[in-house]
């Protein structure tokens, strides 16, 4: 009877049996765990980050891309390469494409690939050169370098409240852009004047009218007009009329402009780096956008030139960043 209950193998084989078992269960969590991993892997998003070159703002830019990313819960997988090595074998396997730069956008206007685009760097009107196909197609955006008119309208009041006049100056690639501005001076009970220049000999004719009784020169990022060559040569010729300039860069301020407005390649990195994120997590891309973060630059020296007392950088930035919310609340 006893041998019938008892079971029908040697007592010193259930140990090996519990080993076997613990050996299978030993490889299946082996298993798991790289299947787990694979998935992850697998799941790393790609995004091409194509530089119209790879130094100095281009690179700036790429770096904070990637330190804002790294501060993100999803894996991103960065492929940063030059407008050279931009095809669309190398852009196949991406989720996310941006391109930084005016090279760049014209490079990538060419090429077939599947993944939306995010253009960045550039002012709104390059990005508006694009044809209406690539624009229209919900897969394209930009994030221009180029200021919002209310906010680059609102420094002139904010910096220099008794200026009246803003005079203007609208080349082939600016006249929308000038348009913009000129209203939004209206809309802020300014009084906009625009000249139209087809070439460079129409500048200083264009100051002279400009001017006839003092105001301010608004700059735009239109390189038929402001361009290392000719930006020297305009602040001479506004500041013969005792005409303040104000700049869109950085380097505006250095050449003599009064003031500047501006965002760095940080700043539209770190906004790049936030809109990825969010596409790469499900969302659709945005509508073109300006830059959110900014700065403001003031040329001391040309102030006291002028005899023009002025606030602070950041007394000036931050009423700047108060309008903004209160006009975008």
């Amino acid at each position: 009877m006893l041998s019938q209950l008892l079971p029908n193998r040697p007592i010193h084989a259930q140990p090996c049996v519990l080993w076997g078992s613990l050996a299978r269960a030993f490889k299946l969590s082996i298993l798991t765990l790289l299947v787990v991993l694979g998935s992850s892997l697998a799941q790393a998003a790609t995004i091409a980050v194509v530089l119209s070159e790879t130094r100095g703002a281009y690179q700036e830019f790429a770096d904070a891309l990637r330190a804002e990313l790294r501060r993100d819960q999803q894996t991103h997988e960065l492929q940063i390469m030059d407008s050279e090595q931009a095809s669309t074998r190398s852009l196949a396997d991406a989720q996310l494409v941006i391109g930084v730069g005016g090279k760049a956008m014209e490079v990538l206007a060419t090429k077939d690939f599947k993944a939306p685009l995010l253009l960045t760097l550039i002012p709104r009107s390059s990005y508006e050169k694009l044809s209406a196909a690539r624009r229209e197609d919900r897969k394209t955006t930009g994030l221009f370098i180029d200021q919002p008119p209310a906010r680059y309208i609102d420094l002139v009041r904010v910096a220099l409240p008794d200026a009246e006049r803003i005079g203007l100056l609208a080349g082939r690639d600016s006249r929308d852009n000038v348009a913009r501005l000129a209203q939004v001076a209206r809309d802020r009970k300014l009084r906009p004047a625009v000249e139209l220049i087809n070439s460079e000999g129409e500048i200083y004719p264009a100051i002279q009218r400009l001017f006839p009784d003092g105001g301010v020169l608004l700059a735009t990022p239109d390189t038929s007009i402001f361009n290392t060559q000719t930006i020297p040569n305009i602040i001479l010729s506004a500041y013969r009329f005792r005409v303040p300039v104000i700049g869109f860069s950085q380097g505006s301020v250095k050449s003599g402009a009064l003031i500047a407005l501006f965002s760095t390649p940080t700043h539209l990195g770190t906004q790049s780096a936030e809109i990825a994120s969010r596409v790469l997590s499900g969302a659709t891309l945005p509508a073109p956008q300006y830059p959110r973060m900014f700065s403001v630059g003031i040329n001391a020296v040309v102030a006291r030139s002028l005899g023009i007392e002025m606030d602070s950088e950041t007394a000036i930035h931050d009423r700047l960043e108060r309008l903004d919310r209160a006009e975008h609340p």
